[in-house]
């Protein structure tokens, strides 16, 4: 019994120690691989910058270059008015320059190298002045960027190897610390699993084995990992479709560099999950010797109920927490919680809206757009105004054409802390309709409400759509109480095998119940 405290005692020491090392790092928020008008993705780079910086921390622009050696593709024979990014390099750079704003914004100047024997690429730079180089083989692009601040990431990796997928005989880890595991073409973790690459008609898809993420890992690569959209119709940063998190100290390119090339990063679908991740006081991305026992350490807040956080070793489940719930204690005597309120759906019309939410009895914490739609959906539009007990935003979905109707819906996420009496006023307005909804902290934690903007009137014969002008809808999702999401959670590995060959590797995967997810990078143990 004296040994079990002593070793608990040793742990929370461990843990502790470890979370005031990590408050010295601020959390941010990027975008790094969206494409634009200057080779197949939408908007002119003026439109996507301005939209990247009304929402994200850091992002990159990451268009496809063009070398006939390499990627013939000419996309000015594709769309009338179209432009090469090689022909506009230099006003690219000039926009990185413009728009930095240390802080506030940073930009990275990056392109695409894309050749479908070693697998696509992107290639960023610290700095401004750099040009695009475009060798035809993966080996001599690595040898051409040696003495230069400069990252080649892999994407999309776990398509079949030859044909788009990563070739892991030619990586090399210095310019490559770590890999996109997640981005709209789906998941590469694994050959198979949660929503894998494209099985809905691109020509590259499906995956296959050979290139993923757990395979390269399981080569011995150390990889950090990170998520972004690879975006060519969405907006920078568009809902859903993947975003890196960033350990830094401040925001800037220095400080945000050194956190990519110690793989202190980490990859979310969508909502901007906080994940922390440690062993025995290591952080991710770190690299230690420990031939015992190991004490995980799993801290995490969610945007909605957590379904489950698996612990991978060395590519197989060492641990699930199933639907693990926080005890986090209310603030202030306060209650706080988060939810999300989103709006659209409407097959037969693109819709304008401007939407409000006025909170009485307490204040709004965070307001965190969570939009969709292409880049001319996007300008103009966003949150407008934040303060303490008020949102306004304007929005612009598009008509539902398709299946998937959630891509034709807007979203913010909130967080607010009030009290048990407080009363929250939403107000939407759209296609001439207007419509206005109050809750109480209780309404919105005991379920889901959806309100039609039109009034629908009542009719027994199943086809209400004959009888609608507007399909339109917005819906408040059941909310949380945030310490209930937020989480603290402990693990000891005893079952250590040394290997001196290799090192166990582990990282962190979060499932919550709206399907969105997170990676940690992972932390490597040497025996």
């Amino acid at each position: 019994m004296e040994n079990t405290k002593e070793r608990l005692r040793i742990f929370a020491g461990i843990l502790n120690r470890e979370k005031n090392k990590m408050r010295e790092h601020k959390l941010f928020w990027g975008e790094i691989h969206t494409h634009t008008n200057l080779s197949d993705g939408n908007g002119s780079p003026e439109d996507n910058f301005e939209i990247a910086r009304s929402h994200l921390d850091f992002w990159a622009m990451v268009d496809h270059a063009y070398d006939e050696a390499v990627f013939s593709l000419d996309y000015r024979k594709m769309k009338q008015g179209r432009q090469l990014l090689n022909e506009r390099w230099e006003h690219v750079q000039e926009l990185c320059r413009n728009r930095e704003n240390p802080g506030k914004f940073i930009p990275f100047l990056a392109y695409e190298w894309t050749n479908y024997r070693y697998g696509h690429h992107n290639v960023y730079y610290l700095e401004y002045h750099q040009p695009i180089i475009m060798p035809p083989t993966l080996p001599q692009l690595y040898e051409s960027l040696q003495n230069v601040d400069a990252l080649v990431i892999p994407h999309h990796v776990g398509y079949p190897v030859g044909i788009c997928g990563k070739d892991w005989d030619f990586h090399d880890e210095r310019l490559s610390p770590f890999v996109e595991i997640y981005s709209l073409h789906g998941s590469s973790e694994a050959p198979t699993g949660i929503q894998p690459l494209l099985t809905s008609g691109s020509w590259m898809g499906p995956g296959d084995s050979g290139g993923s993420v757990q395979e390269g890992l399981a080569r011995g690569y150390k990889l950090g990992i990170m998520a972004s959209s690879d975006s060519h119709g969405d907006h920078p940063g568009a809902y859903d479709n993947g975003l890196i998190a960033a350990y830094a100290d401040d925001l800037t390119r220095s400080s945000l560099w050194e956190s990519f090339l110690n793989k202190r990063i980490y990859a979310v679908t969508g909502d901007r999950i906080y994940l922390d991740f440690s062993i025995n006081g290591k952080p991710m991305g770190y690299t230690f010797s420990c031939p015992g026992e190991r004490a995980i350490n799993v801290s995490a807040i969610g945007w909605d109920k957590i379904d489950r956080i698996d612990i991978i070793k060395n590519n197989s489940l060492l641990h699930t927490f199933v639907e693990p719930v926080g005890q986090g204690e209310a603030a202030n005597g306060k209650m706080r919680f988060r939810f999300m309120l989103e709006w659209g759906w409407d097959p037969r019309a693109q819709q304008d809206w401007e939407g409000d939410l006025k909170i009485s009895g307490g204040k709004i914490l965070q307001a965190i757009p969570c939009f969709r739609g292409n880049v001319a959906s996007r300008i103009g539009t966003g949150i407008m105004i934040l303060g303490d007990s008020e949102c306004r935003w304007k929005s612009r979905t598009d008509q539902a054409r398709s299946a998937y109707f959630r891509k034709f819906a807007d979203a913010i996420a909130f967080e607010v802390e009030c009290d048990s009496y407080a009363s929250l006023q939403f107000s939407f307005a759209c296609a001439g309709l207007k419509r206005k909804l109050i809750m109480s902290p209780d309404d919105i934690l005991s379920k889901s409400t959806v309100k039609y903007m039109e009034q629908i009137p009542a009719t027994n014969d199943g086809a209400h759509w004959h009888i609608m002008e507007s399909c339109a809808k917005f819906k408040v999702h059941q909310g949380w109480l945030t310490k209930h999401l937020t989480l603290d959670l402990n693990y000891e590995d005893d079952s250590v095998k040394p290997d001196y060959d290799r090192a166990d590797f582990y990282y962190i995967r979060l499932i919550q119940r709206n399907g969105q997810r997170a990676w940690s990078s992972p932390i490597w143990v040497e025996c």
